[in-house]
């Protein structure tokens, strides 16, 4: 018969958060890149989004001054917003040279955090900087205006086909051969006899209401 002996328990220590290594801290120009690709990424969203109400819309063509103008004004947007957040990130330094020991929580800044909050300062003010120096530069906005384009087509483009999937998928396929492509003036010109007479229908239909409501229909005075 076996006898299991019980093994011995091991004590662990506390943990101590002040042993794990200390984590590599971002230099400026990497903070400043990574921010200024945020920025230009949300360029590109809003500019996206304009493009695709005026697809749907369809009151206003596709004009590369007219474009380049748009994301001029999305750039100018972002210099603003930069500007406001170095501006608050000023103040909270400002508040929390006046506080000394550990923080409570992730925005309760302290003495301690000062030269973090000031790099973090330094870094908005650059990228406000550099996105207006970008909103003097033709080649820059017409490049970031024609990527918003794109991606506003592949998104108008993959709701079209999304749609049609959805709405087609229950008719019959339709061969296309050189019988097809021979018949396709023939099919034109019918349709468009039909669409004629949907319109003369629906004036007459417009005009008979029209009569139906005239409170001086049929008076001889």
């Amino acid at each position: 018969m076996a006898f299991w002996r019980k093994r011995p328990k091991r004590r662990f220590r506390a943990f101590d958060r002040s042993e794990l290594p200390e984590a590599p801290q971002p230099t400026f120009d990497e903070m400043l890149a990574e921010g200024l690709m945020v920025a230009e990424a949300a360029a590109r969203m809003s500019l996206r989004n304009r493009f695709i109400m005026v697809a749907l819309r369809g009151d206003e063509p596709f004009e590369r001054e007219r474009a380049a103008a748009a994301a001029r004004e999305a750039l100018y947007e972002l210099v603003q917003e930069a500007e406001e957040v170095a501006e608050r990130i000023a103040e909270e330094r400002d508040a929390a040279a006046r506080r000394d020991g550990r923080s409570s929580h992730e925005h309760d800044y302290r003495r301690a955090d000062g030269p973090n909050l000031r790099r973090r300062e330094k870094v908005y003010a650059a990228i406000s900087t550099e996105l207006w120096k970008r909103r003097s530069d033709p080649e820059y906005l017409d490049a970031l205006a024609e990527r918003a384009r794109e991606e506003a087509w592949d998104e108008v483009a993959g709701a079209i086909d999304a749609r049609l999937a959805r709405e087609w998928s229950g008719w019959p396929q339709i061969e296309v051969d050189e019988a097809y492509e021979a018949e396709r003036d023939v099919r034109v010109h019918d349709l468009l006899e039909d669409l004629d007479r949907d319109v003369q229908a629906a004036e007459a239909e417009r005009a008979r209401r029209a009569a139906a409501a005239d409170p001086f229909r049929g008076y001889v005075g």
